[in-house]
């Protein structure tokens, strides 16, 4: 793909032309941004200008390293330093047809330490015809020698509206459901043409927005079925977090900051309802908690107590009050 056929990141395909454009082209580079919102796909036209414009999928000189590529019984989706070893052996061999070598790591941020050693051998005496493109979502997650030597490219979620008018172009959904689609998919392309397949998704998103807003009336009611569903959506607790995610820093925004353009922009009028009822403390600190259990559960903490824990402090910020002794 083109980078003029990517949707949005104009900046970012600025920024990458120019690099292209002055001749100095560095060894090492980080893409860092959410996954589904063009990472990968920025990387492979960037390597496609690098390579003298061939193809991606079918340049030799352009590689996209995963575990299976070199042994195809290894499917982990964490880059193993087995990977990194066979992709070293690999990286010393000159390009076939095109003046550099590109090596794009998907899910780099997952190496662990002794990986990202091996790789970092690679950065102190690089080749002068490879450049390498780390893929992160959390580039704090790579060692301070790796980021040390890679320039950083920060990638941001899409705007709303290019994410909706991407889905209502490419004829994956209709008006009305791109709005909600747009707003489910944290500006991500990529989680919006999934959600676009998905029936159930708009009905999750709904359901999870309909417990948000109860558990901000009275009774403990609404905390009990909440903690309920949460504990029945194991499946899809990421899309569910996402979600509660979302929600949450639309209250905090509405609350701080009064017109900000809200990513549940359908229910604008339920988020002002709740930023009426709550505390700018409780604001900063919803997405605090959401965060910290969310890390838990990845974490293979106690599945049933880590949500359940969550939606009751969550419930605690919304009512100012200690749910041990209100319940």
């Amino acid at each position: 793909m083109k980078m003029s056929e990517i949707t949005g990141h104009e900046g970012v395909k600025k920024l990458l032309r120019g690099i292209i454009s002055s001749g100095h082209i560095g060894h090492a580079y980080i893409f860092e941004g959410a996954e589904g919102i063009g990472r990968l796909s920025l990387a492979k036209a960037f390597a496609e200008e690098l390579s003298g414009g061939f193809s991606a999928e079918n340049n030799p000189d352009i590689i996209v390293v995963t575990n299976e590529l070199y042994d195809p019984s290894k499917k982990q989706k964490n880059v193993l330093i087995d990977t990194v070893r066979a992709m070293k052996a690999d990286i010393y061999i000159k390009p076939y047809h095109s003046d550099r070598k590109v090596y794009i790591i998907p899910n780099s941020d997952t190496m662990q330490e002794p990986a990202q050693n091996s790789l970092l051998k690679i950065f102190e005496e690089p080749p002068e015809y490879c450049t390498v493109v780390l893929i992160a979502a959390n580039a704090n997650a790579l060692l301070q020698t790796i980021r040390s030597r890679a320039a950083m490219i920060r990638i941001h979620p899409l705007p709303r509206k290019t994410v909706e008018g991407y889905l209502i172009e490419k004829g994956l959904a209709d008006p009305a459901h791109a709005e909600v689609i747009s707003a489910m998919s944290g500006g991500s392309i990529g989680k919006a043409i999934n959600f676009s397949a998905d029936e159930d998704a708009i009905a999750l998103r709904e359901t999870v927005i309909s417990h948000l807003i109860n558990i901000c009336g009275s009774g403990a009611r609404p905390l009990y079925d909440f903690i309920k569903f949460l504990k029945q959506s194991n499946s899809d607790i990421s899309t569910v977090i996402d979600i509660m995610i979302s929600w949450s820093e639309d209250i905090m925004h509405l609350k701080l900051c009064g017109g900000y353009d809200i990513t549940n922009a359908d229910k604008a009028e339920e988020l002002k309802r709740i930023c009426s009822l709550v505390t700018a403390e409780a604001c900063f600190r919803f997405c605090d908690i959401i965060t910290k259990y969310s890390l838990a559960i990845s974490r293979n903490a106690n599945y049933s107590v880590a949500v359940s824990c969550m939606a009751m402090e969550y419930w605690e910020e919304i009512h100012g009050r200690n749910y041990r002794s209100a319940l």
